[in-house]
């Protein structure tokens, strides 16, 4: 099985380090964000004050992510697991994006105070905590409403401008949606490339490779996740993949759409940011998320999007949201060292 270890931080060390080590510690948080097929594209130069985040432009996904949206999303999330763990410390500053660093450089975040003695800001606690907790939950969901308080504040966690919230709770929406996006793995599956493409990031049970698809974070049994990769290779299994998502997704009590009034790399990078900061509070919540992007993705699906959210605006990111019964285990991640570029 890959590694794991890395979930594990004790984050007390950090004020037992000086200023290079605070900042790499910081960093254990950032390697933990969600990203698509877990490929972990980020790599992170570390300054005197800063820290570069750039992506590995080996790390890509023409056929699953041809405009490149999923991965500036993922480093977003990414970016904004390195922003909360920097305010839990009291020594967060500012995010530049797309510093003129380097061909691949996405981001740096600046840091303050790292040579002085500061506190834990308790009030980032229940946050910060829950990054080294989150899952990406896959499954039914139980019939349980969340909670009004938790949906309202969801809302106030979107300080972007150009960004727009969609929160469904209506059933025959959140079916609606699950439709889409049964609708866009068929679609994706029927393409052979695609299928080659998706095998390649998809393990069985055994695995020790630290990036790609454990199959059972997607629920798969045993023996199941040891033939899946050649399945989805050689078969299209669009069907049955876009039958169990729309089952686990119509499960759900929420689903949120994130739009934009732009699709740039800027945009998509605070979507990331945004979908990150939310599903980590639902889960300091106990609210379990599961990411489904297929509507938003695939084809055309996306007007379908606009219609049921009613906004022109142009939906960059889907998840769901509500309790579930059984909990899940985290995929491995690569050890932070090997994510360290000079």
């Amino acid at each position: 099985m890959g590694n794991l270890e890395v979930w594990k931080i004790k984050h007390k060390n950090f004020f037992k380090k000086n200023p290079d080590g605070k900042i790499k510690h910081l960093l254990k948080y950032a390697i933990l964000a969600p990203s698509t097929h877990n490929m972990q594209p980020w790599l992170f130069k570390v300054m005197k004050s800063s820290c570069v985040i750039s992506y590995d432009p080996k790390l890509t996904l023409p056929q699953a992510d041809a405009k490149g949206r999923d991965l500036y999303i993922s480093l977003g999330c990414c970016i904004e697991n390195l922003v909360i763990a920097a305010q839990y410390y009291n020594v967060f500053d500012s995010v530049n994006l797309f510093p003129k660093t380097g061909k691949y450089s996405v981001a740096e975040v600046k840091f303050k105070n790292l040579g002085k003695r500061t506190s834990e800001n308790k009030k980032m606690k229940r946050l910060f905590s829950t990054i080294t907790e989150r899952v990406n939950s896959r499954g039914l969901f139980l019939k349980k409403t969340i909670k009004r308080s938790v949906v309202a504040q969801l809302l106030k966690l979107n300080t972007f401008s150009g960004l727009k919230l969609s929160l469904l709770e209506d059933g025959d929406q959140i079916i609606e949606m699950s439709k889409l996006t049964a609708d866009g793995l068929r679609y994706a599956y029927k393409n052979p490339k695609f299928r080659k493409e998706m095998s390649g990031w998809v393990n069985s049970n055994l695995s020790s490779r630290n990036e790609g698809i454990p199959g059972y974070s997607l629920r798969m049994p045993f023996l199941l996740s040891l033939v899946f990769p050649t399945l989805v290779r050689n078969f299209n299994v669009g069907k049955q993949v876009g039958k169990i998502n729309f089952v686990s997704m119509s499960s759900s009590s929420l689903v949120v759409v994130i739009s934009a009034n732009n699709d740039i790399k800027e945009t998509w990078v605070n979507t990331g940011r945004l979908a990150e900061r939310m599903m980590l509070f639902l889960q300091s919540n106990n609210v379990k998320t599961s990411i489904f992007v297929a509507s938003v993705e695939m084809g055309d699906l996306y007007k379908k999007v606009q219609e049921i959210t009613k906004t022109h605006l142009i939906p960059q990111f889907v998840f769901c949201a509500g309790y579930m019964g059984h909990n899940q285990k985290q995929t491995p991640r690569h050890p932070l060292e090997t994510k360290l570029i000079s």
